[in-house]
């Protein structure tokens, strides 16, 4: 085994032990809320999650930007470049916050109510939790950039187990409902901060003068904005993908079904994520590897490791979850009826496993700054939420447990569909290279 694939190796199993805790906690998270709020707080936490996910897209283009810039950044004046457009990046996340609160103060009643809250509390909360998530993102893509997974792995670790403890110790001794419950998940993201400081250190190239050479050869300073727009989009359909049925399905359920979705729905919902758990740390190891040999350095060999490491794990788990569907829901969510939600667990397998492997050959081509499957994807999510709200009535007729299988069939199809486009461009900007060499 070479020094590099070994390196790799140990890089990815630790993040995906640091994932994994992350992720153990925030699977815990849902669990408790759902225990100590019941359901109907439940329901409004999961909305606001949403809202967090789909809204927090620029969470995923700035921390993928900023890794991109880092990790491309070969010499000393190319760092201190990519260090000032970093501190304008942060200024513009807190110039849009601002206006975006601002907005909040005349809509958040009619928004509050759309959701079923009893107040706009909860809203504000999840907008102090999507700022510190963006200024987090920023922190997170340096780390990421530099390779200091050490770093990065810590951050999420805290964030996730930090989160169970907040939520936990505020909903049993402060209680506030959804509120509560949101505020557990702030104090933790800011606290992963304070973990994340150590990316405000002196970079390690520094203290280093690189020899200029044909590889490293100094590049224009790339901006604080540059490329944001197509990776924003980019992960606002890529959230959209996995986030608008729990929208969908708060807005459109009958109130008789809220305690189903509670029961069928979201345990298999929450199995598929914490199984993304497994693979999607391949991708954050192999980012800034790729970026890096793009700019004329080492990695070039990390795409091929994660592709073959993600569809092995994930296929594994996947078939684990169709010959025991029951298994997994019981680790997770102890005290769920596992009879209810277990026949919907292998759809949320096999459809994590699509949106995890599109992930893979996304991060590639992103790293390489190429955007081009940025209008497919758009368009598969503007399908996607079509899909949901347009077929309304007969996605939802019939039983709960009719309904609620045409709605997870639905995401396992649109998943499907963003591997396949996934596929087509990769293979597409590799028969290109091929042609120019």
């Amino acid at each position: 085994m070479s020094e590099s694939r070994s390196r790799f190796l140990k890089q990815s199993l630790w993040m995906i032990a640091a994932t994994l805790g992350g992720g153990a906690g925030m699977a815990l998270v849902h669990g408790s809320v759902s225990k100590l709020g019941g359901a109907q707080v439940y329901f409004q936490f999961k909305s606001l999650m949403a809202i967090f996910y789909v809204v927090g897209a620029a969470q995923g283009a700035l921390w993928t930007l900023t890794a991109r810039q880092t990790a491309t950044a070969l010499t000393h004046d190319a760092i201190q470049a990519t260090r000032a457009g970093l501190k304008r990046s942060a200024g513009i996340v807190l110039l849009v916050m601002t206006l975006a609160g601002l907005a909040l103060i005349p809509g958040g009643p009619a928004l509050a109510s759309l959701l079923k809250l009893t107040s706009v509390l909860p809203l504000w909360i999840t907008w102090g939790l999507i700022l510190a998530s963006l200024l987090a993102a920023i922190q997170r893509g340096i780390l990421q950039g530099r390779q200091d997974f050490a770093g990065l792995g810590s951050m999420s670790i805290v964030d996730g187990l930090g989160r169970f403890a907040s939520v936990v110790a505020i909903l049993t001794w402060v209680g506030g409902g959804a509120s509560g419950a949101v505020a557990g998940a702030l104090s933790a993201t800011l606290i992963a901060m304070v973990v994340g400081f150590r990316a405000l250190k002196p970079w390690p190239m520094e203290t280093t003068t690189l020899t200029p050479t044909a590889e490293n050869t100094p590049r224009p300073a790339i901006g604080a904005t540059s490329g944001f727009w197509p990776l924003f989009l980019g992960a606002t359909a890529l959230q959209c993908l996995g986030q608008l049925d729990n929208l969908f399905l708060q807005g459109a359920v009958p109130e008789a079904w809220q305690k189903e979705v509670g029961s069928r729905y979201s345990p298999g919902a929450q199995v598929g994520f914490a199984l993304s758990q497994f693979t999607v740390p391949l991708a954050l190891v192999m980012f800034p590897k790729v970026a890096r040999s793009a700019a004329g350095g080492d990695g070039h060999q990390a795409f091929r490791w994660t592709l073959i490491a993600t569809a092995s794990l994930g296929g594994l788990a996947a078939l684990g979850c169709t010959l025991l569907p029951w298994l997994p829901v019981k680790i997770l969510l102890p005290g769920i009826p596992t009879e209810l939600s277990a026949p919907l667990v292998p759809w949320f397998a096999w459809g994590m496993l699509a949106f995890t492997l599109a992930n893979v050959l996304f991060s590639d081509r992103m790293a390489h700054g190429d955007f081009r499957f940025v209008p497919g994807a758009l368009v598969l999510a503007s399908a996607y939420g079509v899909s949901l709200w347009g077929f309304q009535d007969s996605l939802l007729r019939g039983s709960p447990a009719e309904g609620l299988q045409r709605v997870v069939q639905r995401l396992v199809l649109f998943n499907a569909a963003l591997l396949v486009w996934a596929v087509l461009v990769s293979l597409q900007s590799r028969f290109r290279r091929r042609g120019t060499n």
